[in-house]
């Protein structure tokens, strides 16, 4: 699978969604990173870039300890405020307040895009632990993201 592109994160964007996602335990958060490509990427940029510039947290309709459904309502607000801001969804993001941050086989399942960055935080640890993927119908493959 070819990696669609580079995830960069600003830090404030950052503890926002690692606070989002212990603020709901013990149930699992869900929420929306917005953003748009690089400046530097050109037509032909073997590595793309995307950088997130806006932090959407999202109710967890389901109020679920091993599972997220994204409001529709607060999906519809957030997806409108990215348009009027002439953004794109970037990367989808949700925890495991009990488990490792990898993909399980609900995550693969309700898959939002294969063209958006899965970000999943895991709440099993003392620190949370965040890892980024690509999901795709037959697996996944771990994402490329960095601090800025």
């Amino acid at each position: 699978m070819s990696i669609p592109f580079r995830l960069l994160i600003p830090q404030e964007i950052y503890r926002r969604l690692l606070a989002h996602a212990q603020a709901e335990l013990p149930n699992e958060c869900c929420g929306l990173l917005a953003g748009k490509s690089s400046a530097e990427e050109g037509p032909a940029s073997a590595n793309p870039i995307r950088q997130a510039l806006d932090y959407y947290p999202l109710k967890n309709a389901a109020d679920s300890p091993v599972e997220y459904l994204s409001d529709p309502r607060s999906m519809f607000e957030a997806v409108r405020e990215m348009r009027r801001l002439g953004r794109e969804i970037v990367a989808v993001y949700h925890s495991h307040p009990s488990s490792a941050p990898v993909p399980s086989r609900t995550d693969l399942e309700r898959n939002y895009s294969e063209e958006v960055m899965n970000l999943i935080v895991g709440l099993s640890d003392a620190e949370p632990l965040m890892r980024g993927w690509w999901l795709t119908s037959g697996g996944y493959t771990e994402g490329e993201w960095q601090l800025e």
